[in-house]
């Protein structure tokens, strides 16, 4: 304990921790400083230089990188309420939790009430476009595990109670029964307890008492290339995330929280409650073919070379289920467009191969015929390729049958563009490069509300 409780400073003064000198292997400074009367400056150039308590009713001011697994180690206490200083009932009984796990290895040491850690999981499987960061982690699956580190003082018998964005406080007893076992011994006991999928796990049965908030918040559109193996790709989409609340207490078997008015569940309890809120992202994604590359065909050797193929990929994530609308269009002009080999009637066949998911969730891919679409002689007002979720039947079995589903979590079509070389030997008015060039256009009707956090 580094005590300046004598010292008043004004406005300008302050004590100045300088922690330049730290290291990854060594600390430039371990412990508490308590100057109620005086600003605080911790300055430092190491991630591990600073280590300890600050206490003070006046100004705190930190100069120094902190990275993220150490920010969610920080505990800032405004209020003054610093644990164990609030108005708490008089006991050593009181249960806690020393710990959560969450999904891919992240791991938080509850602080107090007033902390509410806020942690980013995507369901999103393509790492080119949504990498895993400090700040992002992959959500592989849709269970969302926690496993607490309970401390179970000596003979006492604990239940863990859940809530969900501020709601009713529920018991935590899948098939009604208990999972904490009390604890009969003279010690304190410290034991593990985890729930296989928190989202579904703590709902009720009847749907009447479940608060997860299924809005779907838009945090904008999202557009780009990249290259993947060496293909050129783009995608458009948007940001798309879901947004709760966890709140978590392990208290006495005979305390009913859901009869506990607020502040007697604060008296008994106001240090021991966890927080933390979950943001699931889900963007919906269209991947698509940059480029169609047919490679080069020499005049006049068609019956050698009858036909030129390009191809490419359109795979789709829509990991909330939602509807969705895509739309590819001609949108050619200009000299491309003139005496187009590739534009002329016949020219050129529009094939769709559709794939099927054998479980729904895995990466194992059923294929399915090729289908023809026509040809590319279509100017922008007819659309080259419409998939909709929300599509009527449209009596044409090929187009039909290409068509997703909102259930689909991941949509998969090969596209291959057939040209005919005769076609270029009969309408090639010059040899060099002809392009084709589309629009693709996504569109949702679900309702979605802007984030604004």
């Amino acid at each position: 304990m580094n005590n300046f409780n004598t010292i008043n400073g004004g406005n300008d003064a302050a004590i100045t921790l300088n922690s330049n000198r730290g290291s990854e292997e060594n600390y430039s400074f371990i412990g508490t400083i308590l100057a109620p009367h005086t600003n605080i400056i911790i300055q430092g150039g190491s991630q591990y230089s600073f280590a300890g308590n600050v206490i003070t009713n006046r100004s705190i001011y930190l100069d120094g990188n902190v990275a993220v697994d150490k920010a969610f180690g920080a505990n800032f206490n405004a209020d003054g309420k610093f644990p164990g200083t609030s108005d708490l009932e008089s006991t050593t009984k009181v249960p806690r939790i020393l710990s959560v796990t969450l999904p891919n290895g992240v791991n938080f040491s509850p602080e107090n009430v007033t902390t509410n850690y806020v942690f980013q999981f995507s369901l999103n499987n393509n790492v080119e476009i949504d990498p895993e960061s400090e700040t992002m982690h992959r959500l592989d699956g849709r269970a969302f595990k926690n496993t607490f580190l309970i401390d179970q003082p000596a003979g006492t018998s604990n239940v863990l109670w859940s809530r969900m964005n501020d709601g009713k406080w529920k018991k935590y007893e899948p098939d009604g029964k208990n999972p904490l076992q009390p604890n009969k011994t003279s010690e304190a006991q410290t034991v593990e307890l985890s729930i296989a999928d928190v989202t579904e796990d703590l709902k009720t049965k009847d749907n009447v008492d479940n608060y997860d908030d299924q809005t779907i918040y838009n945090a904008g559109k999202i557009d780009g290339n990249y290259v993947v193996n060496g293909v050129e790709k783009a995608f458009i989409g948007w940001h798309l995330l879901h947004k709760n609340k966890f709140s978590f207490i392990v208290a006495s078997a005979s305390d009913d929280l859901s009869t506990m008015t607020a502040s007697e569940i604060k008296a008994k309890y106001d240090n021991t409650i966890t927080n933390y809120t979950l943001n699931v992202h889900g963007d919906l994604l269209v991947n698509y073919p940059k480029v169609f590359d047919f490679g080069t065909y020499t005049l006049g050797t068609s019956e050698q070379e009858p036909v030129s193929i390009a191809k490419g990929q359109i795979n789709v994530e829509n990991p909330f289920y939602m509807d969705w609308k895509l739309v590819v269009k001609n949108s050619t002009s200009g000299a491309d467009l003139v005496d187009n080999p590739l534009l002329q009637e016949d020219a050129t066949d529009f094939n769709v191969q559709l794939y099927s998911l054998k479980t729904g969730t895995d990466d194992d891919w059923e294929a399915g015929q090729i289908l023809n679409l026509g040809d590319l002689l279509k100017g922008p007002e007819t659309p080259l390729l419409t998939l909709d979720t929300q599509k009527q039947l449209s009596g044409d079995e090929q187009l039909d049958a290409i068509q997703p589903a909102k259930s689909m979590p991941f949509y998969k079509s090969d596209v291959n563009l057939k040209f005919h070389n005769g076609k270029a030997d009969q309408y090639a008015k010059r040899p060099g490069k002809y392009k084709l060039e589309a629009t693709w256009e996504l569109s949702t009707a679900d309702k979605v509300v802007d984030d604004t956090d």
